[in-house]
C-alpha cells in the first residue's frame, strides 16, 4: 500500500503534459497541402510490396510524404517525386531538432540506434536520437527517412514509467502471475479496508456504550 501511495502521488502531483514532453516543442501550425505538387504512388512500388495496409498523406516540416504502412515495417515516399526517400544525415536531422526545439539546452549528442530503445516501444526500427544537455537528459527521436518526431522523453517520464509498472505491479508482463499478484492485492486491501471499518463501527460503539 505504501508502494501505492507513493507512486500514485507522484503521478497525480505532476502535469501530465510536463510528463509527455510537450514543452519541448514547439507548436507549429499545420500547413495546407497543395495537390497540384503531389504524384500518385508508382505501381511499380504496389507490386513490390503486396503487404500494404495502408497510405497516409502526410507533411513534416517542407517535406510532403506517404507513409506507407506495410505488415512488418514502414515505408516513406517523397510525394512529389514518388521516389523513396534515403535515409536522413545527421546534418538534417540536426536541422529538425533545432527548428521545433522549444528548450534553452544544447544538443549533448546525435545517434543513429539501429533499434528503437525500450523507453519508446522496443521495435526493431532504427531511429535518430537527440539527447540535449539538461538536468532532465532531455531526449527526441526522429523517423530516420522522413525526420517526423516520433517520441519525446525526459527523466520526469522515465520516473513515471518506473512507478507506473510499481502502480500496477507489471513487473515482467500484464498477464499471468503478474495479473494475479495484482488482483490479491486489490482484494487483500479492499478486505482490510472492510475490517478496518468494521472495528472502527464496534469501537465507537463501544464508546457510546461504556
Amino acid at each position: 500500500m505504501l508502494i501505492w501511495s507513493i507512486s500514485g502521488l507522484y503521478m497525480t502531483l505532476i502535469d501530465i503534459e510536463i510528463i509527455h514532453g510537450d514543452h519541448l516543442v514547439k507548436m507549429n501550425q499545420p500547413q495546407v497541402i497543395n495537390p497540384s505538387k503531389l504524384v500518385p504512388i508508382n505501381q511499380s512500388v504496389i507490386d513490390e510490396y503486396p503487404d500494404i495496409q495502408s497510405v497516409t498523406l502526410n507533411q513534416y516540416f517542407d517535406q510532403i510524404v506517404y507513409e506507407v504502412k506495410l505488415k512488418n515495417h514502414q515505408l516513406i515516399l517523397d510525394a512529389t517525386t514518388g521516389k523513396l526517400k534515403s535515409p536522413l544525415l545527421k546534418e538534417v536531422i540536426k536541422q529538425q531538432a533545432d527548428l521545433i526545439y522549444a528548450g534553452e539546452a544544447s544538443i549533448k549528442h546525435i545517434k543513429l540506434l539501429p533499434v528503437s530503445p525500450v523507453e519508446i516501444g522496443g521495435s526493431k526500427r532504427p531511429i535518430w536520437k537527440v539527447s540535449y544537455d539538461d538536468w532532465l537528459d532531455s531526449t527526441l527521436y526522429f523517423h530516420p527517412q522522413s525526420g517526423q518526431l516520433i517520441k519525446k522523453r525526459t527523466d520526469l517520464w522515465r520516473v513515471f514509467d518506473f512507478f507506473w509498472i510499481l502502480h500496477i505491479m507489471e513487473y515482467a508482463g500484464s498477464s499471468g502471475f503478474e495479473g494475479f499478484l495484482f488482483r490479491f492485492f486489490s482484494i487483500t486491501s479492499l478486505l482490510m479496508a472492510l475490517f478496518g471499518s468494521s472495528l472502527l463501527y464496534y469501537r465507537l460503539k463501544r464508546g457510546e456504550n461504556p
